[in-house]
């Protein structure tokens, strides 16, 4: 399966690239003076993805919550009533105490997955405002060269 991660990359795409120290000197980082190559882009459609995801991840509960209750039904359908012994299935409460659970932990794969699709979105959204802000400055800088 592919995923916006495994993309080539896009001809077009935005690519931020932030000022680094030049490879020769200064602040002692580890030598290499290339800078930081952020494709905007890419983190646009790894969050997207994610939210596609999300999508994909409810209708599968729903699915599950069909079945469950519709087992659930139609074992106790079947049943004398009271007790286990007495004829009644325990397996129908337990379907119904297992879907309960599993709700639960897609609410929480769901809100991970919305976090961490929001926090793509901001991210990108700094690195392009970012790249924005050092361009009108580069701009608004007067040469005595024309």
């Amino acid at each position: 399966m592919s995923t916006p991660f495994d993309a080539p990359q896009h001809s077009g795409s935005t690519h931020t690239r932030l000022n680094s120290l030049p490879a020769e000197g200064g602040g002692g980082g580890g030598g290499g003076g290339g800078g930081t190559n952020v494709d905007t882009q890419r983190l646009d459609e790894a969050a997207n993805a994610l939210v596609e995801l999300r999508g994909d991840t409810e209708n599968v509960d729903n699915g599950a919550d069909d079945d469950c209750l519709s087992a659930s039904r139609g074992l106790n359908k079947h049943t004398a009533g009271g007790m286990a012994e007495g004829g009644s299935w325990a397996t129908a409460g337990s379907l119904v105490t297992m879907d309960v659970r599993w709700g639960s932990q897609v609410l929480n794969l769901k809100r991970l997955l919305q976090d961490i699709s929001d926090k793509l979105h901001t991210t990108s959204g700094h690195y392009t405002s970012t790249e924005q802000e050092e361009r009108a400055r580069q701009n608004a800088i007067g040469t005595p060269f024309g």
